[in-house]
C-alpha cells in the first residue's frame, strides 16, 4: 500500500512510520504534525483554520468571555487575538460587547452562526480522529485519551470541552 494510501486509510504516513522515536514528547510532536495536517486539511473545505475552531470551541463551551480572558485561555498575545476576533467578527461567526457589569471590558460572544459553523467542524473533526486512531479498539482509545488527559504541561487548555479541538 502506498504512503498516501496509507494515509487515507488511517495509518501514520510512512515517513512516521520508521523507529519509534525513544522519547515520548518526540513521538507526541510527530504525530501534532500529522493531526494537525489533517485537522487543517479537514477544516479547509470550511474556510476555518485551527486556532479559529479552538477560539470558537472556547466560547461554546465557557459562554461570554472578556477578551482578555480569552487570550489568556488561548495562550495568546493580546495584539494576535484582536487580529483573529477580527476575522471571526469580519464572518459574523463571534460578537464583541461591553460587559453591562464593566464598560470597560469587552466582551467575547459566539453568535448563531458561529454555532453553526461548529456544526459543521464538529463532524470534519470526528472523521480526522476515526482515521487516526483506526488502528486502536475502543478500550485502546480510552486508555489513550485518559493517558493524554493525565499530562501536564503547564499551558494546557483542554478545558474547551471533550468533543473540541
Amino acid at each position: 500500500m502506498s504512503a498516501t494510501a496509507e494515509s487515507s486509510a488511517g495509518a501514520l504516513p510512512a515517513s512516521s512510520q520508521g523507529a519509534v522515536p525513544a522519547l515520548a514528547t518526540v513521538l507526541l510532536a510527530r504525530i501534532a504534525r500529522v493531526v494537525r495536517r489533517r485537522f487543517e486539511t479537514a477544516l479547509g473545505p470550511l474556510g476555518l483554520r485551527q486556532r479559529q475552531i479552538v477560539a470558537l470551541s472556547y466560547l461554546r463551551g465557557h459562554g461570554p468571555t472578556a477578551q482578555q480572558r480569552l487570550a489568556e485561555q488561548l495562550c495568546m498575545d493580546p495584539s494576535s487575538l484582536v487580529c483573529l476576533l477580527n476575522s471571526l467578527e469580519e464572518r459574523d461567526l463571534v460578537v464583541r460587547r461591553r460587559d453591562r457589569s464593566d464598560r470597560r471590558r469587552g466582551l467575547v460572544v459566539l453568535s448563531s452562526r458561529g454555532e453553526d459553523a461548529l456544526g459543521e467542524v464538529d463532524p470534519a473533526l470526528a472523521r480526522v480522529e476515526e482515521a487516526i486512531l483506526a488502528d486502536l479498539d475502543i478500550g485502546e482509545r480510552e486508555l489513550l485519551r485518559g493517558l493524554l488527559a493525565r499530562i501536564t504541561a503547564g499551558e494546557l487548555d483542554w478545558e474547551l470541552g471533550a468533543g473540541d479541538p
